[in-house]
């Protein structure tokens, strides 16, 4: 019986001997510079990494701003103020592309339109006929008052949704 508790006690020294070491002689740069690096991967939001896309085409020019809005259900569609997520970009000729940065996948319709002249409205003419250049996403062109089920689309993550502008 003493060999095998001899051998208990050199396990436990041994034992005690590594954890005395990585207490008081670890590398704590090192050890600081790993846990910076986990809390950066994990805490992380998964939307900064990977956000959908919006590639607005048929640009006709660089003047005013590209307003695009997104909604979820069609208790919302067309109420600006229930839009899940509203974007405002600098208009760029040809393709203006817009990211998302609250939603990445699921079903939504967006409306996008070209504010030519900067005064956050979109113009329209006889019979509310768009004077400015205008888009629903599902390449949707209402004949009467748009309906989110026309217009909506399954945003797939990390697949950028390309909408033509109509002037």
């Amino acid at each position: 019986m003493g060999l095998s508790e001899s051998k208990r006690r050199s396990k436990y020294s041994l034992l005690l001997n590594k954890v005395t070491y990585y207490i008081l002689e670890f590398n704590k740069e090192r050890f600081f510079v790993r846990l910076l690096v986990l809390l950066i991967i994990f805490l992380t939001p998964t939307s900064l990494l990977a956000h959908g896309t919006i590639i607005i085409s048929n640009v006709e020019h660089d003047e005013g701003y590209i307003d695009v809005k997104i909604y979820k259900d069609k208790e919302s569609f067309l109420k600006e103020d229930l839009a899940f997520e509203v974007v405002r970009k600098k208009a760029t000729k040809g393709e203006t592309i817009i990211p998302l940065s609250k939603i990445h996948e699921g079903e939504i319709a967006i409306v996008v339109y070209h504010d030519e002249d900067s005064n956050n409205e979109l113009k329209t003419g006889f019979f509310w006929r768009p004077k400015e250049g205008f888009a629903f996403s599902n390449n949707y062109q209402p004949k009467g008052p748009p309906k989110f089920s026309k217009a909506a689309i399954n945003l797939t993550h990390g697949e950028p949704v390309t909408i033509e502008l109509n002037y």
